[in-house]
């Protein structure tokens, strides 16, 4: 637990000091002269579905930098909490830590907009181990977590109301995860796991 405490830790602390790089990139570069509306900060949170198991929730934290009038680009947090299917074992229990680059683009630069956009993240995972090993005694999970990757893309809708926003996503996620596992055998194996879904959100952003 503590090498994961440390390993979420250092995730954490790459992704804000990418973002605060690309912060100064966008001043350096002078591509948005009003600088109230060039920094957005979102917090949010709804329904996660994994393709294979059973719902549960996510709560997600934004920050993304203006890059043209209708472009955004930053970085974010998210957090997953549900159950699903690990080495053909049903409904384990498991949370995600993701850190993720995500960019957006906005099909109108002012008022109601609808926006598309495109991530790609690696995250933390944890599980119940013990839960695996008794629904499936052939496997000898050695730890209870494991490292993942994958990509994201989403549609949405941004309601402005002043200095803030409303907002409401779809997400599609194709998430994999690579686990090291142990046969009753003895033989060390090496799996991929998928924990891609479907996400329903939605939340308010402050631009500054």
């Amino acid at each position: 637990m503590k090498r994961f405490t440390v390993s979420w830790l250092c995730s954490l602390v790459i992704g804000l000091l990418l973002f605060g790089g690309f912060l100064k990139s966008v001043e350096a570069r002078g591509v948005d002269s009003d600088k109230s509306d060039s920094v957005f900060i979102s917090g949010g949170g709804g329904i996660f579905y994994p393709f294979a198991g059973k719902s549960g929730f996510n709560a997600v934290v934004q920050a993304a930098g203006k890059i043209s009038p209708q472009e955004r680009l930053g970085v974010e947090l998210e957090y997953r909490k549900y159950e699903t299917e690990l080495f053909n074992a049903k409904n384990i229990d498991t949370k995600s830590y993701i850190v993720r680059g995500i960019g957006q683009y906005y099909f109108r630069p002012h008022g109601i907009s609808p926006y598309v956009g495109l991530g790609i993240n690696f995250a933390i995972n944890t599980f119940d181990e013990d839960e695996i090993e008794k629904k499936r005694s052939s496997v000898n999970v050695k730890r209870g977590w494991g490292f993942g990757y994958g990509i994201m893309g989403l549609l949405g809708v941004e309601l402005p109301l002043g200095q803030f926003a409303f907002f409401a996503e779809g997400r599609v996620s194709g998430d994999f995860q690579f686990t090291q596992y142990e046969k009753r055998s003895g033989k060390k194996k090496f799996s991929i796991q998928s924990l891609s879904g479907f996400t329903g959100m939605g939340g308010i952003r402050m631009r500054f």
